[in-house]
């Protein structure tokens, strides 16, 4: 990745944090914007902010330093402090960087099963590789969190005190009535919807079969396409009652999910997706909206999810959440509640109290 290059030629030169002082925690890099297809990194960074922590995300394509909700988003190492900060790194090659910093404290978050970046190391110089860099990171990680059960049971036996952060949501950014949007589609029937990336992982065939049983269903899909799935995505699209809106903005994705009647997470069952604490199961709980997923353990371990393997099976459980959706209603809320980001960063903010490592050295 070019960015890592070119930030890797500039050294930290921002403020030095007082003593005693929250330590800064400063985002390194990655293929991650802010405000784009806003992920599990970018709302940890925010829910650090929010906690009292100064904040940087550094993204080279960024023209100008702005701060959003506390979170200052830089286009430099050079504006974020080079001492006592709280390294959050998703993304193993980025070691490269961690000299960069004095008395780093670094936090690294395990995600997706590492399967997940097999399909393109290939492609990547050895330098970008993230098999080459992952056990040194762990090694040198002063904590190690994971999203999944799964995945803190696969990463224990390198990191015996690896600590379950699950998945969350911006409760208050689901909860506030939007405007439906302009370009909605809107049919005789209800609203299907899914937002987020549609990949590999995305099961089109289970989508197609679900919109040719049910004609008169419309299914809204919003999210960018990655292009290993594009000739997938461009068939289903062929149906009439399937819509893809594409990729919107972080701002604006709550207008869409509150406007689906039903919520689905359609996947194809592997190593990876089984491992995976949907983002957007939590942010249909939020918005109110009733989920049916495909039977991964972080939907069947949730009550108010039901599950479905085939189309037809997929189309029963929508019509019994439909009819299902005022009495699920409170138990969506907590479940939401339970997740706020706010709740899920003090597990994080407890180990570094725990190893002293949550504040500047005094």
């Amino acid at each position: 990745m070019w960015r890592l290059r070119r930030a890797a030629a500039n050294r930290p030169a921002g403020p030095t944090p007082a003593p005693g002082a929250p330590r800064p925690v400063v985002y390194l890099p990655t293929w991650a914007q802010w405000g784009v297809m806003q992920q599990r990194p970018q709302y940890l960074v925010g829910a650090f902010a929010k906690a009292g922590h100064d904040t940087w995300f550094v993204d080279p394509r960024e023209p100008r330093e702005r701060v959003v909700d506390g979170v200052r988003i830089v286009p430099s190492l050079a504006s974020v402090p080079g001492e006592h900060v709280i390294l959050y790194v998703h993304f193993a090659p980025l070691r490269e960087l961690f000299d960069h910093f004095t008395d780093p404290a670094i936090v690294y978050d395990i995600f997706d099963d590492l399967s997940i970046f097999e399909p393109d190391e290939g492609h990547l110089p050895p330098g970008l590789r993230v098999a080459a860099h992952h056990g040194a990171v762990v090694e040198r990680a002063d904590l190690v969190i994971a999203s999944h059960p799964l995945l803190v049971e696969r990463h224990h036996h390198e990191a015996p005190d690896i600590l379950l952060v699950e998945n969350g949501v911006e409760v208050g950014r689901f909860t506030t009535p939007s405007e439906r949007p302009a370009d909605f589609p809107t049919g005789p029937g209800p609203v299907v919807g899914y937002h987020g990336m549609h990949s590999y992982w995305f099961d089109f065939d289970l989508l197609a079969d679900l919109a040719r049983l049910r004609p008169s269903w419309t299914f809204a899909l919003v999210g960018p396409v990655d292009p290993r799935a594009e000739s997938a995505s461009e068939a289903v699209a062929d149906l009439p009652n399937v819509h893809l809106l594409g990729e919107r903005p972080s701002d604006v994705i709550a207008s869409y999910v509150q406007a689906f009647d039903v919520g689905i997470i359609p996947w194809r069952i592997d190593r990876m997706v089984e491992a995976v604490s949907p983002l957007k199961m939590y942010e249909f709980f939020a918005a109110g909206v009733p989920v049916v997923s495909v039977p991964i353990p972080a939907a069947v371990e949730h009550p108010v999810v039901r599950t479905a393997n085939t189309a037809v099976g997929f189309a029963e459980q929508i019509e019994v959440a439909l009819a299902g959706r005022a009495t699920a209603a409170a138990a969506m809320a907590q479940a939401a509640e339970e997740a706020d980001w706010s709740h899920r960063v003090e597990a994080i903010l407890g180990a570094l109290d725990r190893k002293g490592l949550r504040r500047v050295p005094s």
